[in-house]
């Protein structure tokens, strides 16, 4: 799968994937847009001190800097379990700078794009595992209190939007859990009800008017 560096509006930069067409993040800011959606719309609105955090898409890895060094801050005791069927390579997660991003939090980048296939300790509250793996053969004994879901959009990758996939996440997140996605489609608001979740709109990062927040009931 070929992919090209892209700067966004926000000085920091993105991929657009010539097989899915679509880039990975918002080029209206990707940091932002990742900040928004999955740090204070998602990380921020669990009270829990442990948390499990199930990424869909893991892609360039940027999620789960931001939520590292986010937590920082909050202390929280964080497992966080990323997926995707086409891992991005180190050296171009190093090109597109996000290496600014972990020194400033004290950590290697390395840390959030080697080692795929097992789980290990990058501080005493986080603890990153990085599988290979395509959703539909995912399988976990774990709950989730939280569930980034960042896959390409419903165009480009519409089995990954339909109610039995979310029946499938419903089934892996404890009762009061969160689903976050940038993606407000009606088709995908009717999928996640049908599914068993609240459903909310909230306000999106620039350059898109909404988001959904799911919890599952």
């Amino acid at each position: 799968m070929s992919n090209t560096i892209v700067e966004t509006a926000d000085n920091s930069f993105t991929l657009f994937s010539d097989k899915y067409n679509q880039h990975f993040h918002s080029v209206n800011g990707a940091l932002a847009e990742s900040l928004h959606i999955f740090v204070n719309l998602g990380l921020k609105s669990i009270p829990d001190n442990e948390i499990s955090i199930l990424e869909i898409g893991y892609g360039t890895g940027l999620n789960a800097i931001v939520t590292f060094c986010e937590n920082v801050e909050l202390k929280k005791r964080i497992f966080y379990h990323g997926i995707d069927v086409h891992p991005i390579d180190c050296e171009t997660i190093y090109k597109m700078g996000f290496n600014r991003y972990t020194a400033a939090c004290g950590i290697q980048l390395s840390e959030f794009c080697d080692g795929w296939g097992g789980g290990k300790c990058i501080s005493e509250n986080f603890t990153l595992l990085k599988q290979e793996v395509d959703l539909q053969l995912l399988s976990t004994q774990r709950k989730f209190q939280l569930i980034y879901f960042d896959a390409f959009s419903p165009e480009a990758q519409p089995e990954m939007w339909t109610s039995a996939v979310f029946k499938k996440l419903s089934t892996m997140m404890t009762v009061g859990g969160i689903l976050v996605t940038y993606c407000s489609k009606g088709i995908v608001k009717q999928n996640l009800r049908e599914a068993g979740f609240d459903v909310k709109r909230f306000p999106g990062p620039v350059g898109k008017r909404h988001i959904l927040r799911a919890t599952k009931i």
